[in-house]
Order: C-alpha cells, then sequence, then structure tokens
C-alpha cells in the first residue's frame, strides 16, 4: 500500500483546487447540519410538549383547537371543581382554566394565554428565569421565544418594558422558559386581563394534572358522563401533540429531503475533484503501478484523498455550525430552536465524511481499470 503521507501530499499540489472543494464540502456539511437541526427541532418541539398527566378539556365542537375551542365560563369553572384524581399540592388542585388568543401587533401575531394561578401547577415544565409571573392588572409574561414567534427583537419583550396589544398597555413582568416546548412562545396572562381586553366571557380549555397518568382512563370516564352537561370533550395531552406532530412531519421529512440532495451534491464535487487529478496523474500512476505498487494500491490510495477531502471539509462545517448558537424559527403554532446538538453536528460530519467516500469511488475505480501502458503513455 502507498503511505498515507503520499495520499495527503497530494491534496496540496493543487492548492486552489482543493481550497476551493475543502469550502464547498463546509458548506455541504453545515446545510446538512441546518437543514437536520430544523427537522429534529420542529419534531422534538412537538413531541416534548406534551406531559403524559395532563388531561385537557376543550370545547365538545373545536376538535382540539385550543385558539377555536369556546366552554362558558360557568361550565369551565364546574368541570374544574368537578374532575376527579387531580394532583393536589399544598391544599391546591392542579386545574387550570385558560383562553388562548391569537394577537396581532400591526401584521405580526402573537400567542396569547390567559391563565389562573393553577395554571403553574399544571404547566410544571414552566420556569421563571427572570422577574415574575403576573400578578396585577394588565401584566404579562414573556416565553422566550415570544418575541421570535411575533418577529420582534427580544428586548421588545424584555421586563419592564410597555407592550401595546388588543388596544391596552401591558407591562412585561417576567421570562419564562419551558425548554423543547411550544409554550416558550407564548404571552401570559391574568385570566381575568385577557378576558377583557379581548371581549371574551367564555375561555378555551380546562387543563388537570392528575396524581398519577395511570388515571386517564378514569377521567375519561368521568368527561363521558358529564360532557354533554358541561359541553366539554377531553383529550389527553399527549394525543392532542401527537395531532400537531403529524401536521408537521410532512414539513420535517421536506428537510430531510432536501439535506439529502445537499448530500448528492456533495458527491459530485468531490467526483469532480477526483476526477481532476486522476486525468492530471495518469503517468504517475502508471509509474507508481511499474515499480510494483497495484491497481488496488493506487486506488485506495485515491479513496484516501477523497476521504480526506470530505472528513477536512466535514469538521469545517461541524466548526461553522457550532458558531450559530440558538437560532430560533417560528411556525403556526409556535416557535422552536433550531437543534445543533453534538449528534446533528456528527451526522453533518458523517454526511461529509460520505461525500467524500462515495465521490472518491468512480475515480478510484477508473484508475484500476486504466492499462499500464495507456497510463504509462498519459492516455486519458
Amino acid at each position: 500500500m502507498l503511505p498515507f503521507s503520499y495520499a495527503l501530499r497530494n491534496l496540496w499540489r493543487r492548492k486552489t483546487r482543493t481550497l476551493i472543494t475543502l469550502g464547498g464540502v463546509a458548506l455541504i456539511s453545515t446545510l446538512v447540519v441546518l437543514m437536520g437541526g430544523f427537522a429534529s427541532g420542529l419534531s422534538n418541539t412537538a413531541r416534548s410538549s406534551a406531559a403524559p398527566d395532563v388531561m385537557v378539556l376543550t370545547g365538545n365542537a373545536s376538535e382540539h383547537d385550543m385558539v377555536r375551542s369556546v366552554i362558558t365560563r360557568g361550565h369551565a369553572e364546574a368541570a374544574a371543581a368537578g374532575i376527579p384524581y387531580v394532583a393536589e399540592e399544598g391544599g391546591r388542585r392542579a386545574v387550570s382554566i385558560e383562553l388562548h388568543i391569537a394577537t396581532r401587533k400591526g401584521d405580526r401575531v402573537g400567542l396569547l394565554r390567559g391563565v389562573t394561578d393553577g395554571a403553574y401547577l399544571v404547566h410544571q415544565r414552566i420556569t421563571v428565569v427572570e422577574g415574575r409571573e403576573p400578578r396585577k392588572e394588565y401584566e404579562l409574561m414573556a416565553g422566550r421565544l415570544a418575541a421570535a414567534r411575533m418577529g420582534l427583537p427580544p428586548e421588545d419583550f424584555a421586563v419592564g418594558r410597555i407592550v401595546e396589544l388588543e388596544g391596552l398597555q401591558w407591562t412585561v413582568v417576567g421570562r419564562f422558559a419551558a425548554p423543547g416546548t411550544v409554550l416558550e412562545a407564548e404571552l401570559w396572562g391574568r385570566l381575568d386581563d385577557i378576558a377583557l381586553a379581548t371581549r371574551r366571557t367564555d375561555v378555551s380549555c380546562v387543563a388537570a394534572r392528575l396524581g398519577d397518568a395511570a388515571d386517564m382512563a378514569k377521567v375519561g370516564l368521568w368527561i363521558s358522563r358529564n360532557g354533554v352537561a358541561y359541553e366539554i370533550a377531553g383529550v389527553p395531552e399527549t394525543k392532542m401533540f401527537e395531532t400537531l406532530q403529524k401536521a408537521l412531519d410532512p414539513i420535517a421529512g421536506l428537510a430531510w429531503v432536501m439535506a439529502l440532495l445537499v448530500l448528492i451534491g456533495g458527491v459530485f464535487a468531490c467526483a469532480n475533484t477526483m476526477f481532476a487529478a486522476v486525468l492530471a496523474r495518469t503517468r504517475e500512476m502508471g509509474a507508481l503501478r511499474a515499480i510494483g505498487y497495484g491497481p488496488v494500491a493506487v486506488a485506495f490510495s485515491l479513496l484516501t484523498e477523497a476521504l480526506l477531502l470530505g472528513s477536512i471539509g466535514g469538521l469545517l462545517g461541524f466548526w461553522i455550525a457550532g458558531l450559530f448558537g440558538e437560532v430560533p424559527l417560528k411556525f403556526p403554532m409556535g416557535a422552536f430552536y433550531l437543534d445543533l446538538s453534538p449528534t446533528i453536528r456528527l451526522a453533518g460530519l458523517g454526511s461529509a465524511m460520505l461525500a467524500g467516500l462515495l465521490g472518491g469511488l468512480v475515480p478510484a475505480w477508473r484508475a484500476v481499470r486504466m492499462p499500464l501502458p495507456d497510463a504509462l503513455g498519459g492516455k486519458l
């Protein structure tokens, strides 16, 4: 076999072409990471938003759409008081009566959620990271991605800022995080304030966290018996977000298809470089075979060069992808961060190496098949 140093040295014999190819492979690796990060972040947001022990009661004609769901306030309060098997903390039931509203600021759409104190017992992934929760009239608490969902700079929802929504002035008193969930794209306020601002006398849903997820079927039976009277339907939060995930799967799948197309482009880029190497060094490869190196050794050296191109370019792409940090993106039901985890970035590195390996196969095969006299004569 030819020494590894031979393949490494050959890369720098044609510096310009090598550097251009490395830049192309690095771009390919970065794009694969971004496409994969988009698909993974989108899917994970829908999957991670659901809690297995939360039951959501909606209007019986809503088809589990929180914004379109309508329950009369009296029925919601009666259902909240009567639903069994609910978890309790400090003598308080983990039940939340909520109002979900799509709000506008000019042509920018945001998500408002009016909540009662029980919401913080139900949605346990909520963590106040700055300030406090709303306690007084017309106060808001903003999720980390609320500004991104509305296409606004984050400082517009900094603690202490005044925000005009629904024709009223609101004071941002806190910021919260709920990593990996759609909750982070929302603005939370007191239920009564949101209802008054939007002129709503009804609510959207009742969310209840059960003491034991195994009691979900028993609660479902209670809902089936009382649903007609309260004009409600019940759905486990996991099932509700399964519906959302199914709606998002085609978008995530398209992102993976785009990543595959980028990978195919990388294969052709590496193949073009390696074909040029074979054509430019035909006599050299013939001489190597004449002094005792077999066709397999020469082909293996070419594959090593291609794999080096892919690996170095992939490492550059791995590094570039790490510079992006947290990139927020919005979609109709919320917002999410690109998933730039080590697993996704390693997938980008692996795709670059695969592009190099596949791109070197055909040129290496051509070098193996070339008759020795033709190689020594420099025939193409």
